[in-house]
């Protein structure tokens, strides 16, 4: 190998954050028109507005704690965990923040589209104020400058978005194999017509079984639907659906 050759990768700016120091710099972004709030909020002026001061605050207060659920469930915290951090049970907090979580997994577990950017603006906007602390926010965000986690994150990403790209053509599959079984009724084509129709609804348990490795955050339900696929396969097989549709 030369001395000029380099084998570690480049930083790609356009690439995302991995999840968990991605929603971790849109908490920072959160904190920041926090800190902005109070700062301009003070009653110096005569347009002092203390409700629509106090509302903004608390929507943006609102926004943090869901920030904050989804910065533990990327950590790996169960919503049992979560809740007992909140002083809430489990199915309390999943009812309150559960929402934020699938969204944030709706978004692709991604939301800053130039985050090197953005964070030399944080780390700049806190310094500022704590000079003391030049790093704050880029300190925090391990994947900033790691350009192998950067791209194991994207290509994670990218496998979730094939994966429901796939599973978004399992209700053809199901139902055409459903359409075969039914006019091979009667036939001797019949079992084996069947046994196509089980094989798909398997198939597709299997490839919610990969989604909920790609997409953790998701797991529990992926692998739900994955275990309401394979009991539909076993009652096809078994003959206890129909093909008037029982399984579809």
């Amino acid at each position: 190998m030369s001395e000029t050759d380099d084998t570690t990768p480049e930083r790609d700016p356009r690439l995302p954050l991995a999840p968990l120091d991605d929603i971790r710099l849109a908490r920072a972004m959160t904190l920041q028109q926090i800190g902005t709030i109070v700062l301009n909020d003070l009653p110096t002026a005569d347009e002092y507005d203390p409700v629509g001061g106090a509302l903004r605050l608390a929507r943006l207060a609102e926004k943090l704690t869901e920030q904050a659920a989804i910065i533990r469930r990327e950590q790996g915290a169960s919503w049992t965990e979560i809740g007992k951090e909140a002083g809430v049970s489990r199915q309390a907090a999943h009812d309150r923040w559960g929402s934020a979580v699938e969204a944030w997994v709706a978004l692709g577990r991604h939301r800053e589209e130039a985050p090197d950017f953005t964070v030399a603006q944080l780390d700049s906007w806190y310094a500022d104020i704590d000079p003391e602390r030049p790093d704050a926010v880029s300190s925090g965000l391990p994947s900033l400058h790691d350009p192998a986690a950067r791209r194991a994150a994207q290509d994670q990403r990218d496998e979730a978005r094939r994966l429901h790209a796939e599973l978004n053509t399992y209700p053809e599959q199901e139902s055409d194999a459903f359409n075969r079984a039914f006019l091979a009724t009667g036939t001797p084509e019949h079992a084996a017509r069947r046994r196509e129709w089980a094989a798909v609804h398997l198939e597709h348990a299997a490839l919610l079984d990969r989604l909920a490795q790609v997409e953790p955050l998701a797991a529990t339900e992926h692998r739900r639907r994955a275990r309401t696929q394979r009991s539909l396969a076993q009652d096809i097989a078994a003959g206890k659906a129909t093909e008037t549709g029982a399984a579809a």
